[in-house]
Formats: C-alpha cells, structure tokens, sequence
C-alpha cells in the first residue's frame, strides 16, 4: 500500500504462515521463506546511479540497502524501518573468510539449524554478537562436505535484494530539524 509514496508494513495475509518459534523473524508464503528485520535508518546516500540507506539492526550490525536512482523512496534519518529480504537472496559461505564482493552486505554467523524442504535445504544462521538470525537455501558455497550444525558461515546479502517498509511515520527523535541537523 502507497501513501504519500512511502511503503508501510503490510499485514500478513491468509496465504503466510508464521514460525512461531522465532516470532516475526520471517514468514513463509507459498514455499518462499522471507527473512524480516526491524532496524532504524542510520544515513543515507544519493549517488549518480543508486541510492540508498544504512540501517542499524540491533546493537552492532549495520544493513546497507540500495535501490535505482529512478525508484522514488523516501526514508527519513531515524526512521524505524522492517527489511525484507528473501532467503534465496542469502548466500552463505563456508568458514569466516570473504570470497564475493566487498560492497555486499557479509556478517560471521554459525548455523544453529538445517531443515529439509521441498525447495532444498533451509539453513537457519545466527549472527555473531546478536540475538537476531536468518534463513537461507543451501548448498554452502565453499564447504567441502554437507554443511552441519554449530559450522561457523559467512553471510552475504546483496544490498539491492533487500526491500524496505516503514513501521513508524515519525522519526524516533522529537523534531524532523533535529535528525535531519537543520
């Protein structure tokens, strides 16, 4: 839904069905798993081509987004913001060295769980230092034999694969002036 060309957080449909061991972490919808994470807008940038925002996600992970320069999102600084990104947009790689590109998104995170369904294998991957996880499909890239529980992963996620919804109109400071430093 569109409303003064900001996007807000739909409601789950009848179609989603929620995992509710890990409460609003991700949904399934039609054998799609999509990962959701709340975060507040830190910055943003407007280059030549693509635009973009870093989200701050819990205490010390920070989320880069970016979209097509063309595409007319709006984001205020501060802004409470839920990333969607689908788990066939996170790549996973063994051990804890970066093999892919250096602009992407890439956290350390240990597999804590590894699902067998009809799309594949779903791994669930919790980010070092923070209490928040996400699904990806498999294989491990790089792993030399069948990825198992507790192996410690690099998580790559694609800045321009993950979209953005806002949960709050407002800013979490008082005055627009003040976030924006007017």
């Amino acid at each position: 839904m569109m409303e003064g060309g900001m996007r807000w957080v739909p409601d789950l449909c009848s179609n989603v069905k929620r995992d509710h061991m890990i409460e609003g972490a991700y949904a399934c919808a039609e054998g799609t798993v999509i990962n959701r994470i709340m975060g507040v807008v830190q910055s943003h940038h407007v280059g030549l081509v693509r635009a973009g925002v870093r989200i701050k996600i819990m205490e010390r992970t920070d989320l880069h987004v970016k979209w097509s320069i063309e595409d007319g999102r709006c984001f205020v600084l501060a802004q409470q913001v839920v990333a969607t990104i689908p788990a066939k947009a996170v790549r996973l790689e063994a051990g804890i060295f970066r093999r892919s590109k250096q602009r992407w998104n890439r956290w350390i995170g240990r597999i804590v769980l590894v699902e067998s369904s009809h799309s594949g294998t779903v791994f669930t991957v919790k980010i070092h230092g923070e209490c928040w996880t996400l699904k990806a499909y498999g294989p491990v890239m790089g792993a030399r034999q069948p990825s198992i529980v507790w192996d410690a992963v690099n998580v790559v996620v694609d800045p321009q694969s993950v979209d953005l919804s806002i949960v709050n109109r407002k800013p979490w400071c008082h005055g627009v002036d003040h976030v924006l430093g007017l």
